[in-house]
């Protein structure tokens, strides 16, 4: 493996935004709670934002200051802009009431804001889906104030003028208080403060609406995929590099164009799956590439399978990591099948030969469709009918002939019909292979996939090939030590519980029998504040099903037959 040092990488020196959001989350309670109480609620309001905001709509403006409080802890450029407004207002009002104290408090905050302006980056993505939101709201707010008009002049006598019920709806629009004219009914006022409610309600949609995040890219190209493909090709990529070229995968490349990042946008996350491919040289310039477009863009970061050794990529940007297991990778020159270690092995492979088992080596373009057909079958019956999983350590496409350089060992029953196969992919000019598919068929033999491993590992090592990588060894460090802790011991029950469900020991026990190294890898992610949604997106993302790529026109050659990467005519 190839370690970066990032030494000399501009570190981004972002002032947390926390301590602005907290007094206007804290404003926003003072504003709800007496409303929700029943009291009258004009002290606190009035504090926070004058008379803008007329008794019986302080709800309104509690939930705008909330949604300012998230949009500040976000860096959202918009809240960075409601709260200048709202706090200037506020000052002018309490300007005009000579309230010097509250009027000192907030020049106090206004000041601060306007010295923390640099921390707001994200700017907003939707502003046309927030002014429609906002004009349909305030549509239906015209037509219920026209509504309720003309029943009035049809009911009562005297009946308000056009233009006095104009100035009604105009001062409940813009959530100014009560206007002139005040319709009976079961409340005084009820007419102003419901249509002040749904003006409110429009402003309010407006601004949830530009505080969200933009929307996720479409998946990268072919052409941006065929020159991911180059990438993963380079002798720096290592073994999750091959994984970037999913077909549901956006991707950032370094200025330079030798590194790319693969990664998909799920809840506001975007999700890097794995390292940077390319060169490692690079890998900093596309490491800040992602970030800044992260930044504009209002997404969270999150990298899902980092090598340990490549982690001070990620932390000038803020992202912290937790271990989450290891990479099983085995050394072809030093993988054997004799002695006492490997006897769990190397009997489960005679068993296969006992039974008449055959296996091949090839690569997936030089499989025929009739065979490509015969061993999906074979994937189809191993899985249950149940769809492909996984983002960081899995490839689709499986066995489609699009990826044409993928190495196949296929293994037969005595009469020769296709009973599982196994699917590696090269990276690092072909000195690297990753396990992507392991499939079976229910009834084979016991021992067939040790024997897929080890005649993949001659066949590697034939071939010089330095790395071969399995699967990964979720929470290793739980099943390698008998001495847990009371956190340890309680992490340790629950999985072996889940384990015929989740597979993540039995796994573990297979790994450990072929006597692998092990890389460890982590999630790097902003904040523990974050984790939730961040973890929402990671178990989605390896446990959901797979977005479908948006259809792209067929290019007019295939771009890199040297790198065996064959682009379909539709996606």
């Amino acid at each position: 493996m190839i370690a970066v040092s990032v030494a000399g990488t501009s570190t981004l020196h972002r002032r947390p935004t926390w301590p602005l959001a907290i007094p206007i989350a804290a404003a926003a309670v003072a504003v709800a709670l007496p409303a929700m109480g029943g009291s009258t609620p004009e002290r606190p309001a009035h504090l926070v934002i004058g008379e803008l905001f007329p008794n019986g709509q302080e709800f309104v403006l509690a939930l705008i200051l909330l949604a300012t409080a998230r949009g500040v802890l976000l860096r959202r450029r918009v809240a960075f802009y409601v709260v200048l407004l709202l706090t200037g207002l506020s000052a002018l009002d309490a300007l005009n009431t000579w309230q010097l104290g509250r009027l000192m408090l907030l020049v106090a905050a206004f000041t601060a804001f306007i010295r923390f302006r640099g921390e707001f980056t994200a700017s907003p993505s939707r502003v046309r889906t927030a002014v429609r939101a906002g004009l349909i709201t305030y549509g239906l707010a015209i037509a219920y104030g026209l509504a309720v008009m003309i029943l009035q002049w049809h009911q009562m006598s005297p009946g308000p003028t056009p233009e006095d019920a104009g100035r009604e709806i105009l001062a409940g629009l813009t959530a100014s208080g009560p206007g002139p004219v005040h319709f009976t009914g079961a409340a005084d006022h009820w007419f102003e403060a419901s249509l002040g409610l749904i003006g409110g309600g429009g402003l309010l949609a407006m601004l949830v609406t530009m505080l969200t995040p933009a929307p996720p890219p479409p998946a990268g190209s072919e052409l941006e995929r065929a020159e991911a493909a180059r990438l993963v090709d380079d002798e720096g990529s290592d073994t999750l590099a091959p994984f970037v070229l999913r077909s549901d995968k956006s991707y950032v490349f370094s200025p330079d164009r030798r590194a790319v990042i693969g990664y998909r946008v799920l809840y506001g996350v975007a999700v890097v799956g794995g390292d940077p491919a390319g060169d490692p040289r690079s890998y900093p310039a596309s490491v800040a590439e992602f970030a800044a477009l992260a930044e504009r863009s209002g997404w969270r970061m999150a990298v899902l399978g980092a090598r340990g050794d490549l982690l001070d990529l990620w932390r000038p940007y803020g992202l912290r990591s937790i271990g989450i297991g290891d990479e099983v990778v085995l050394t072809p020159t030093e993988f054997g099948l004799s002695g006492r270690s490997m006897r769990n092995v190397r009997q489960a492979v005679q068993r296969t030969r006992n039974a008449g088992v055959t296996t091949e080596v090839v690569c997936e373009g030089d499989l025929s469709a009739d065979e490509r057909a015969r061993l999906q079958a074979v994937a189809a019956e191993a899985m249950g009918g149940t769809d492909e999983r996984g983002f960081s350590m899995n490839l689709d496409d499986l066995l489609t002939g699009r990826h044409a350089s993928s190495v196949v060992v296929v293994a037969r029953d005595a009469e020769g019909a296709p009973i599982g196969f196994q699917r590696y992919l090269p990276s690092a000019c072909g000195r690297r292979l990753s396990l992507d598919a392991m499939r079976r068929a229910p009834d084979g033999p016991n021992g067939l996939n040790e024997r897929m491993i080890a005649d993949v590992m001659a066949y590697a090592r034939e071939r010089g090939i330095d790395e071969v990588s399995l699967n990964f060894a979720a929470f290793r460090e739980l099943f390698d030590t008998a001495e847990r802790g009371l956190l340890e011991q309680g992490g340790y029950r629950l999985i072996h519980l889940l384990d015929p469900f989740i597979k993540v020991e039995s796994l573990y026990l297979f790994n450990r029998k072929f006597r692998p190294r092990y890389v460890p890898r982590a999630v790097a992610f902003p904040s523990w504040a974050s984790l939730l949604p961040v973890a929402a997106a990671l178990l989605t993302l390896e446990f959901g099903h797979r977005r479908p790529p948006r259809p792209e026109p067929a290019p007019a050659a295939d771009p890199v037959p040297e790198d065996g990467y064959v682009a379909s005519p539709s996606r």
